[in-house]
C-alpha cells in the first residue's frame, strides 16, 4: 500500500472535517492500516500532524460461472462491507452477480466481508435467457444472449431456430406476467409460440 495524496480529517483551524494534502508520512499496521503523516488543510492552509487508522481491505475467493464453465478469482472489499446474494460486484473488470455466500461452512444470504469464506457468482455482462416455444402442438427449447438491461415485451416477435416466435408470457422470480414487459436481469424463462402464417384466398406461399 502507498501513502495517499490526500485524506479527509478534522482541521483544528476550521473546526470541521476537510480535505487535506498529505505532505509526508508513512503507513504501518497489520490488520489495521495506520497513516502517520503531516498534512495541510486545503481550505485554510493549516499544517498539522495526524494519525489515521483504517481497516485493511480483505481478499475474498470467488468462483465465477459462465455457461458450463467456471473459474476462480478474488474480490476486494472493506472488512465491514456487507455482501448479499443478488448483489452486483466487479471481479477485475468483469461485472458479476452474487449467487451464493459461504461463511463458517454454511451458506448465508448476507455477511460481512471479514467473515466470508467463499463467494459464488455468475458473469453478468451477458445473460443466457431460456425460451420454451410451442410449435403447433410440440414444444422446443432455445435461448438468446442479451445484456442485463435488455427488455422483453409481451407480444414481441423474434426469430428462434429460423422461426418467427411471439412472446406470450414471461416467468420472473415470483410470478408469471402476461402483459407488459420485464428486464432480462429479472427473467427466469420466456414462453412463446411459433407465428402461424396465413395466406389470402388464392395466394400461394413462395417456394
Amino acid at each position: 500500500m502507498t501513502v495517499p495524496a490526500s485524506v479527509l480529517v478534522e482541521c483544528p483551524q476550521c473546526k470541521a472535517e476537510t480535505l487535506h494534502e498529505v505532505l509526508s508520512g508513512k503507513l504501518g499496521g497489520k490488520s489495521v492500516s495506520v497513516l502517520d503523516s503531516t498534512v495541510k488543510c486545503k481550505d485554510c492552509g493549516h499544517v498539522h500532524h495526524v494519525t489515521v487508522k483504517t481497516p485493511k481491505p480483505v481478499e475474498i475467493p470467488i468462483v465465477l460461472s459462465w455457461l458450463k464453465e467456471s473459474s476462480r478469482g478474488k474480490i476486494v472489499l472493506g472488512p465491514d462491507e456487507v455482501l448479499s446474494v443478488g448483489d452486483e460486484v466487479m471481479c477485475g473488470e468483469m461485472p458479476t452477480l452474487v449467487t451464493s455466500i459461504e461463511s463458517n461452512g454454511a451458506r448465508v444470504k448476507s455477511c460481512k466481508a471479514s467473515k466470508i469464506n467463499t463467494v459464488w457468482a455468475k458473469r453478468f455482462d451477458k445473460l443466457k435467457i431460456p425460451f420454451s416455444v410451442n410449435n403447433h402442438g410440440r414444444t422446443f427449447s432455445d435461448f438468446v444472449m442479451v445484456v442485463p438491461d435488455e427488455e422483453f415485451f409481451i407480444g414481441d416477435i423474434l426469430e428462434l431456430d429460423k422461426k418467427q416466435v411471439v412472446i406470450h408470457s414471461i416467468r420472473i422470480e415470483e410470478r408469471t406476467i402476461r402483459t407488459g414487459s420485464a428486464l432480462a436481469r429479472d427473467v427466469v424463462r420466456v414462453y412463446g409460440a411459433v407465428v402461424r402464417k396465413t395466406f389470402q384466398h388464392g395466394a400461394r406461399p413462395k417456394d
